[in-house]
């Protein structure tokens, strides 16, 4: 295993922290944030319809 510089030392964890929060974050709000939006577009679509 080649010796690594300090600077890459400190970047690999950021650099895998950052995307396993982007990736977590990106399922959070696919599973929490698709129902209000739904919700939000059907509650918009009724009143379109009942005034048709």
């Amino acid at each position: 295993m080649p010796h690594l510089s300090p600077m890459s030392w400190i970047l690999t964890p950021i650099m895998f922290i950052l995307l396993l929060t982007l990736f977590v974050s990106s399922t959070w709000w696919h599973q929490t944030y698709s129902f209000p939006k739904m919700d939000i577009s059907s509650k918009t679509l009724q009143p379109k319809w009942n005034w048709n």
